[in-house]
């Protein structure tokens, strides 16, 4: 196979090589991989009708999604920014602390952005912040990247008023500078973007505020504002040569802190998150209605693009690994949520200690009698037992 997932899965035949028509559908595409800050699936009335009356906060991505691969079951691995880059570009998530920050993170590894770069990708990573924020440059090199577009690069050539007074430049100036930018890579190139303004102190510039909807909570108008952006950014990059040759990737680093809808306060809705594929011929449209995560990004992606290079990852390729179900794994408080199509499990990390359908926001009814228990935990405790142990041996490469 292809493609390495080191997890245990019962009945599943991990000899079987398996290659649909959509694997290397893509071939030598350039990848554009926007990490959306708190888009919340709730801000969008495409993936919540039932929270909008009419439009919701991101009524651009609303229609960007409709000609996509639209993942309207798509959760965080996570709840913080700095797990989001290795959970999206390594298939790595983080469960009792965050990876970025451990020093098993440093081990030798071949992330999304390694495995292009050695395709003879150009790599580079986007972010409106000062250099070295949160660690995030730092990773992106381990992760394969090899150029780094900070604050600090944008202020050479574009005003330092753009600034937004505390993380770093607004995301519309920024967002153009990266399309900018990219014009001047080789192709084909693989680029990531981390968006900003959309976090607290959730504000918008000035001279745009009275433009967008307040809404009800805090974030509506700065996610209304990022979801223009990109809509500018996107109509910039179409004027390109490059953009029908490239795959935009839109998946969020988290839900946002300010929520509006009751399923949103628990789990599993306080991780479902706004993530899609677009390819600008509308190759990809279709509704995807199983449950994807972010670890599912990097095995997909790259089945896409063709890649045959062996590789870790803790997620799935959904088109070219159907000998595995729907499934992810996630930290929640001080236990853990087990994510499949029909059912979501607690587990506190030894045992599953309830079994509840999505629609149970208050997990009132008990359904493990409905459900293969046995089966369910084995694969929790393999995940755990699997990511614990290449953490431990700092083995993230196939032999």
């Amino acid at each position: 196979s292809c493609v390495m997932v080191d997890a245990f899965w019962p009945d599943a035949d991990f000899g079987l090589e398996y290659q649909s028509e959509m694997f290397g559908r893509y071939n030598g595409y350039n990848v554009v991989l926007i990490i959306l800050e708190s888009f919340s699936a709730e801000h969008s009335a495409l993936l919540m009708p039932e929270e909008h009356d009419v439009v919701g906060y991101t009524p651009y991505l609303d229609e960007l999604m409709r000609q996509s691969l639209c993942f309207k079951r798509c959760y965080a691995n996570g709840a913080t920014s700095i797990a989001a880059p290795p959970t999206i570009w390594s298939s790595t998530p983080s469960y009792e602390s965050a990876f970025m920050l451990m020093s098993e993170s440093l081990a030798e590894c071949r992330p999304m952005p390694r495995l292009l770069r050695d395709k003879g990708y150009d790599t580079a990573f986007f972010c409106g912040s000062e250099h070295g924020s949160m660690g995030f440059g730092a990773y992106a090199h381990i992760a394969g990247i090899e150029r780094l577009y900070s604050m600090d690069t944008y202020v050479e050539n574009h005003p330092a008023t753009d600034f937004d007074g505390k993380w770093g430049i607004w995301d519309e100036p920024f967002l153009r500078y990266m399309g900018e930018e990219l014009s001047a890579l080789e192709e084909p190139f693989f680029a990531s973007c981390f968006t900003l303004t959309s976090h607290h102190p959730f504000n918008v510039p000035e001279d745009v505020r009275d433009e967008l909807p307040a809404g009800t909570t805090l974030n509506h108008r700065p996610v209304a504002y990022v979801d223009r952006a990109i809509g500018r950014f996107m109509a910039q990059c179409a004027e390109e040569e490059w953009y029908d040759n490239t795959l935009f990737v839109f998946i969020a680093d988290h839900v946002s802190s300010e929520r509006m809808a009751e399923r949103t306060l628990n789990a599993p809705g306080c991780f479902h998150i706004v993530g899609f594929i677009y390819a600008p011929d509308g190759s990809l449209a279709k509704e995807y209605d199983h449950v994807v995560a972010q670890v599912d990004i990097m095995p997909t992606v790259l089945g896409l693009v063709g890649n045959t290079t062996p590789y870790f990852a803790m997620g799935r390729d959904i088109f070219n690994e159907l000998q595995r179900e729907p499934f992810s794994l996630i930290r929640s408080g001080y236990g853990y949520v087990g994510l499949w199509d029909d059912y979501v499990t607690m587990f506190d990390g030894k045992s599953i200690t309830g079994v509840y359908t999505y629609d149970d926001i208050e997990y009132q009814h008990d359904i493990s009698h409905e459900v293969d228990v046995e089966r369910a935990d084995s694969v929790l405790k393999a995940t755990l037992q699997q990511y614990y142990k290449h953490i431990a041996e700092m083995d993230f490469v196939v032999k």
